[in-house]
């Protein structure tokens, strides 16, 4: 067996600020949607410049998605295609993919089971229970996409192995090209059609995930083959261009008042903004130095970062028991204090962060606890 490749730490780092950015994002999504609509109580946080930290904020939970998206992007693409021009087999491949989707749904598996006896036994979780379905299919929609994405990791890597390089990309270049063409016009017909086309834009979201994968293997052809001081220049100067780029159309939607078009421009997956600055965050990510000069922090980035999927299937799965809280919170803020926008952004910011870390703690000690076994 070979041993496990070194972390690349900057990545891993990038997945903890990408579960941080959906922790913030899901926090405030009401609270941003109820400003749109213009309720009363949330007017403060309508205006400018409070409304474009809003809109930043809606754009972190299309961002967290693609990123996560990316990054296995980059490492499963190039390894199939390695594994396949090595000569391995259909059957070595699915093995591979085997453990990797182990790794996915049984985590995903437990956590279901703790929901359900905890809302059966102890206390009632709303939506958990087994006359229910939505909480363990569609309300984890995400893990599903992403298990079936790693289990198409080897035709994606073979593909790679079995085109030239051009073709490939070119070929990954145009539908990604496609899908963001029908997100765009889907975004129009919605806006125009009282939501119609909504549905479209939620499968559209799936696909807009797949593409996220591809990407992140072509950002790894780029950082392999480019001078490390050139890539990493190109990182920093591309991730620092988008970040003023959208901020400044922030900006701009905020000062204007123009929040419907805030929203649209961050719905779900098919944000191409969240799209790009994912994109750039990873290769940034991916072009700073791999090791650590810290040890010790670098083994809790690491130990925290494994843990991403178990937060995901943790927060899913209680939405229904914090967000209320949260709401309220935030909610009660804004009517009570002298300054309630600024207040109420830092609370629910802060809130996200703990509340994050508490269930990527909880996932990493369930993590170890399952690893002893095999040790032993």
């Amino acid at each position: 067996m070979q041993p496990k490749a070194a972390r690349n730490i900057p990545i891993e780092a990038l997945r903890l600020v990408a579960v941080a950015g959906i922790a913030v994002f899901h926090t405030f999504q009401w609270t941003f949607q109820a400003a749109c609509v213009g309720a009363v109580e949330y007017a403060p946080l309508a205006m400018s410049p409070y409304s474009g930290v809003l809109g930043f904020i809606n754009l972190l939970g299309c961002w967290a998605n693609e990123v996560f998206f990316m990054i296995s992007g980059y490492f499963l693409i190039a390894s199939a295609a390695r594994a396949w021009d090595g000569g391995a087999t259909w059957k070595s491949q699915m093995q591979r993919t085997a453990q990797r989707l182990g790794k996915v749904i049984l985590p995903t598996a437990f956590y279901c089971l703790m929901a359900l006896a905890w809302s059966t036994v102890v206390s009632p979780i709303p939506d958990v229970s087994l006359h229910a379905h939505y909480w363990y299919t569609l309300g984890l929609e995400f893990i599903w996409v992403y298990a079936a994405t790693v289990f198409m990791a080897p035709l994606f890597g073979l593909a790679k192995s079995r085109l030239s390089k051009r073709s490939y990309t070119a070929a990954v270049i145009v539908v990604g090209i496609l899908a963001f063409v029908v997100n765009g016009y889907l975004a129009a017909m919605s806006a125009t059609s009282a939501g119609e086309f909504s549905w479209l834009q939620k499968s559209m979201s799936a696909t807009t995930y797949v593409v996220a994968f591809l990407i992140g293997g072509l950002l790894r052809d780029i950082t392999d083959v480019m001078d490390s001081d050139r890539a990493g220049a190109l990182g920093m100067r591309s991730l620092a261009a988008v970040l003023v780029l959208t901020t400044i159309l922030e900006g701009e939607l905020s000062f204007t008042g123009n929040l419907t078009a805030m929203a649209a421009l961050s719905y779900k997956s098919t944000s191409l903004i969240s799209f790009v600055l994912a994109a750039t965050s990873l290769l940034f990510a991916a072009t700073r130095r791999s090791a650590s000069d810290n040890p010790r922090a670098a083994g809790v980035i690491v130990t925290l970062s494994t843990a991403t999927l178990g937060f995901y299937v943790m927060q899913s799965l209680t939405s229904s028991l914090w967000r209320p809280v949260f709401n309220t919170l935030l909610a009660n803020i804004l009517v009570s204090q002298n300054s309630p926008a600024v207040i109420c952004i830092v609370t629910g910011t802060v809130i996200s962060i703990v509340f994050a870390l508490t269930l990527l703690t909880i996932d990493a000690a369930r993590s170890l606890i399952a690893r002893k076994p095999k040790r032993q």
